[in-house]
């Protein structure tokens, strides 16, 4: 079996900092290569160099990553399977259509109209039923949800900053950074996108690299992420995995266990209660410190990538 996984070709793979999707790519990429599986990336944001790049060689499954690459279907010429996985933030949005109506119409609309030629791999129930919705065959839709690198990470048990939480995520409008950088003991680390987050205070620490948020990540309490728009967030699984408890908005809280005591979801209705959520914040963190050990085994048995790669290959093999 020879895979071929296809990035966004905006950033190199693996990053050197921020790039969710670009480190699922990776982590896809380390952990069939460990599997004795035949692996090769294409990450080119020219269309026809890929589409080339694709026809000449001679592959089982190409497994497109990327939304905006759905538009090469057509043109893959080679006798393959053809794997589809959306990461769109909004996917799961009360409003989708109207809301994202551009990228309904030029995107989800053609994951539709290409339901004869592929298959889609969703990173959440939430996920499937929405192309379920739309006319997508449910037997033709899996569930792969996002892991994390429990060999990369550093775990510590008694961790310097127990009394801070991070707020660990790309500086824009759509993770609300802006809304809670006054809530006391918060770290916000991420590169500056669009927000009107101030980056001069003292509580914001910049971006960090891959090592830095291997190395420190489990110095925290735990972890806050209140976006407004998430599909499957890998940062939350990395936090479980370092023994962080986490404080989530709903869309933040796909594949969660919710009835853990370590695990908050804030309600929708509740996240500009500033008093409201530093309450819950606190709180978390206190429950977080006094359990890292269970916390960590939960992360490790759901979104270890040891589990996840088995279960993608299998999928791989009943296609």
């Amino acid at each position: 079996m020879k895979i071929c996984l296809i990035g966004p070709g905006y950033k190199p793979i693996p990053p050197k900092g921020w790039g969710a999707v670009e480190s699922v790519i990776w982590d896809y990429y380390v952990n069939l290569k460990h599997n004795n599986v035949l692996v090769n990336i294409i990450n080119n944001k020219n269309l026809q160099e890929v589409i080339n790049d694709i026809n000449r060689n001679n592959y089982d499954i190409v497994h497109i990553m990327y939304d905006d690459h759905i538009i090469i279907v057509p043109y893959i010429q080679i006798d393959c399977k053809i794997l589809y996985t959306s990461h769109f933030a909004y996917i799961t949005h009360p409003n989708f259509q109207q809301r994202f109506n551009h990228y309904f119409v030029n995107i989800f609309s053609q994951v539709i109209a290409n339901k004869d030629k592929i298959f889609i791999c969703a990173i959440s129930e939430q996920i499937k039923q929405m192309y379920i919705k739309y006319g997508f065959p449910e037997n033709k839709i899996y569930i792969t949800h996002n892991g994390a690198r429990n060999d990369a990470f550093n775990f510590i048990e008694n961790p310097q900053k127990y009394n801070r939480s991070i707020y660990l995520a790309k500086i824009e409008e759509r993770k609300k950074q802006y809304i809670y950088q006054s809530i006391e003991n918060i770290d916000f680390v991420g590169n500056y996108h669009n927000s009107s987050f101030d980056c001069k205070r003292s509580n914001y620490l910049g971006e960090w690299n891959k090592e830095t948020l291997y190395k420190s990540l489990s110095s925290y309490g735990n972890l806050v992420l209140l976006s407004d728009g998430e599909a499957d967030p890998l940062v939350v699984k990395e936090a479980l995995i370092c023994g962080l408890g986490v404080v989530l908005s709903e869309c933040s809280a796909a594949n969660i266990d919710e009835s853990k005591d370590f695990i908050d979801i804030i309600p929708n209705n509740k996240l500009n209660d500033l008093t409201y959520v530093e309450n819950i914040i606190r709180k978390n963190r206190i429950i977080s410190v006094e359990n890292r050990n269970s916390i960590r085994e939960y992360g490790l048995s759901t979104f270890s990538w040891d589990n996840l790669i088995v279960r993608y290959i299998q999928i791989l093999s009943e296609l």
